[in-house]
């Protein structure tokens, strides 16, 4: 299943209509005066946030969006009909890039939520705007403006509080489902999580969301694997919950552990700013003295990154993750 996260499209504003020539025609008036009218503003091409999209499915198949124009004016000093704006729907987080430029012309959120993209031409001006007292018949008038047309590219991040990072088969999506109400695929073989997958944490005073991205694998900052392409969305989140699956040997946990630190570190945006926690998992598959020799090795290894034990499978250490995500958050 592909998931729509970037999208180039091709916006067209409307062209403003032409101002009129006109002089007043009326019975027993032999000399009327201009009454030519403006002609109507092109419509706007404008991309305003739809908090029911997540993702940018919508332009598939779809890439040339274009505005009304404005009617040309006429006699009796009627001013030309206005285009109307084309509104396109887009989800919360779509940032907007002029293509040729690679300018970030502006990132749709909820305190900006709408963004005009392609401005309609104005209507030009009817002769009647150019009388004047040694001009009492003008013949001039002017163009609408041309309409203005220009690629851009759409790029979604995902907006969420907590982002889970790790690789395949880590235990990402049964903690999302232990956790929040949403219905992530589980399965025991690699990238069963193939598009993004939010949840929300609630208590009674707050709510946190979380998203479930499919797992990365060593390489995934040049591109290789799923989890590569997700990376930015994980970048926009407040904190990374990264999952361990301790229930192989101690080695083997620190291996896959630093694959993902090293991946990180090699992505060219930067999450040394983000606050970060090791949850090793599926720890209802081990003994206590397992546990014990792989805590110590973690241990040693994190430094200042807390550490934490849980099993999605029978709720060890949910509740306090749950009351440390919503106390740190």
């Amino acid at each position: 299943m592909a998931y729509f996260d970037e999208a180039k499209i091709t916006v067209i504003s409307g062209k403003g209509g032409d101002g009129c020539l006109s002089f007043r025609r009326e019975k027993y008036i032999e000399r009327g005066g201009p009454d030519g009218g403006d002609g109507g503003d092109g419509g706007n091409i404008i991309l305003e946030i739809d908090l029911n999209l997540n993702s940018l499915s919508s332009f598939k198949g779809k890439r040339n969006f274009q505005a009304v124009s404005g009617k040309n004016g006429s006699g009796r000093n009627k001013k030309g009909k206005s285009g109307e704006d084309l509104v396109i729907k887009v989800p919360i987080g779509t940032q907007i890039y002029a293509t040729q430029t690679k300018e970030l012309i502006g990132e749709i959120n909820e305190s900006n939520s709408k963004i005009i993209v392609a401005k309609g031409g104005k209507g030009g001006l009817g002769n009647a705007r150019f009388k004047s007292s040694t001009n009492q018949a003008p013949k001039k008038t002017t163009k609408g403006e041309q309409s203005d047309t220009r690629e851009i590219f759409l790029e979604m991040r995902l907006i969420a509080d907590i982002g889970l990072l790790g690789l395949p088969n880590a235990g990402k999506s049964t903690l999302i489902n232990a956790l929040t109400n949403s219905k992530s695929k589980v399965g025991n073989f690699p990238f069963t999580t193939l598009i993004p997958t939010l949840g929300v944490l609630e208590n009674s005073e707050k709510s946190l969301t979380i998203a479930d991205m499919p797992g990365i694998i060593e390489g995934a900052s040049d591109g290789h694997g799923l989890g590569f392409k997700f990376l930015r969305h994980l970048h926009r989140t407040k904190f990374l919950l990264h999952l361990v699956d301790c229930s192989i040997s101690a080695d083997e946990a620190l291996d896959s552990f630093s694959i993902i630190e090293n991946e990180l570190k090699e992505f060219h945006l930067d999450f040394s700013k983000q606050k970060r926690w090791v949850c090793l998992t599926k720890v209802d598959l081990l003994t206590d003295r397992k546990i014990s020799n792989i805590v110590n090795q973690f241990s040693k290894r994190l430094k200042d990154i807390p550490l934490m034990l849980i099993s999605s499978k029978n709720g060890t250490g949910l509740e306090e993750l749950k009351k440390e995500l919503f106390k740190r958050l």
